[in-house]
């Protein structure tokens, strides 16, 4: 029985990715990662739309670290919502954010209804680039702002052997693109493109030492969270992570855009 087995974020996986990364964070690199895709953009006083929201871990820093007037967080998974609304509901932040359970197509949103759209490490479940990024082009304003964060490829070839084990031990769908391709389709879809980022050499640390930790210091704490033999399945996966990770196969990027 893999972490998976119960949709991409079931009971196991959520606790397995809090002791590595944090409540509300089902991606690594916390606030400062958060703040390092944002940029230097001024959020104070927008409407954010968080794509891919998870349990809510950027929607709670944008509105406390930012001052974001609302922000709205979108994800296909029941118990993740559940747990963003319950975490809300503990820094009495209702007023200002709001979590929906949405299914897969186009955003649920009315055209030009918000002034930012962020995402991280989410479009990576979304098969058609494409169409994802002409409908962030109709339901942002004008001069709107894309901050994105994203699961990529170094190029847009076929995986290789090991990418392919890595992604069938995981169990989840990866749609993997180059940081270039997502270049070309945001400025067909209509974007300037302000930056792209590739955050593989800042991965490649972290992941070692995630690996680490799981073995070390945190290896109670997993065993606590989903038993030993889950805890080892975990582990199997982070090594083969730090695998593709390291020969740059499998690399983290952040893009930054104006909708025009």
């Amino acid at each position: 029985m893999s972490l998976t087995d119960e949709g991409h974020y079931g009971p196991k996986q959520l606790h397995m990715l809090e002791v590595i990364w944090g409540r509300g964070y089902l991606s690594p690199g916390g606030s400062d990662e958060i703040d390092q895709i944002i940029g230097e953009f001024d959020l104070s006083n927008k409407k954010v739309l968080d794509i891919g929201c998870g349990c809510g871990g950027a929607v709670f820093h944008m509105l406390e670290k930012h001052s974001v007037a609302e922000a709205i967080g979108f994800d296909l998974e029941t118990l993740v919502i559940d747990e963003a609304n319950k975490i809300a509901l503990e820094k009495n932040l209702l007023d200002r954010a709001s979590f929906k359970c949405v299914k897969p197509g186009q955003l649920e949103v009315e055209d030009e209804s918000f002034e930012v759209i962020f995402s991280k490490e989410a479009f990576i479940h979304i098969p058609d680039k494409v169409e994802l990024l002409k409908d962030i082009h109709r339901a942002l304003k004008p001069n709107g702002y894309l901050a994105v964060g994203d699961w990529m490829r170094n190029d847009d070839s076929i995986p290789s052997h090991q990418m392919k084990e890595y992604i069938e031990a995981e169990g989840l769908d990866y749609h993997m693109c180059s940081l270039e391709k997502y270049r070309e389709i945001l400025e067909n879809s209509g974007f300037k493109v302000i930056s792209m980022s590739d955050r593989n050499q800042w991965y490649l640390e972290k992941v070692k030492k995630e690996v680490a930790d799981i073995e070390g210091p945190l290896w109670s704490k997993v065993v606590d969270a989903i038993g030993v033999e889950e805890g080892k399945y975990a582990l199997n996966i982070w090594k083969k992570l730090l695998g593709v990770v390291e020969k740059g196969e499998h690399r983290p990027g952040n893009f930054r855009a104006i909708k025009i």
